[in-house]
């Protein structure tokens, strides 16, 4: 899936920073490509928790794969990305706008692909969905 991953990001970053350049002469595309990658960031952070002997919790389980597809993480991930974007000339809403669809992008792939998929909507919910189109 990493690299459907990044071409669906792709695609999506194309439309998005041309749309967005026609009216503001400014492209920050690159940041939905870069951003379409962090959910899976759960992956690694189970790796390195699990070596150095620590349990973190997210709504009362250990982290997993799957872990960071949900909204508030988007929020918090966009929310910082923007933080560190602000300071080297990136308007605070552009960056945290970009953020939020390349890291939406990944988990509306993953919930078109994945039934049940992940609790994407979680803390609002934590019931697994997904539509399932493909069987992977």
């Amino acid at each position: 899936m990493l690299f459907e991953h990044w071409v669906y990001s792709t695609a999506i970053a194309i439309i998005t920073g041309m749309i967005y350049h026609r009216f503001t002469n400014r492209d920050y595309s690159w940041i939905i490509i870069l951003s379409s990658y962090t959910p899976d960031f759960d992956i690694f952070v189970d790796v390195i928790l699990k070596r150095i002997g620590v349990t973190l919790l997210i709504g009362g389980n250990p982290i997993k794969h799957g872990s960071f597809h949900n909204i508030a993480v988007l929020l918090l991930f966009a929310f910082s990305v923007a933080l560190l974007l602000h300071p080297i000339g990136i308007k605070f809403i552009d960056s945290f706008i970009f953020a939020s669809i390349g890291f939406g992008a990944h988990i509306f792939e993953d919930a078109l692909v994945l039934n049940p998929g992940y609790a994407f909507f979680w803390p609002l919910h934590g019931s697994r969905v997904g539509i399932g189109l493909i069987r992977l």
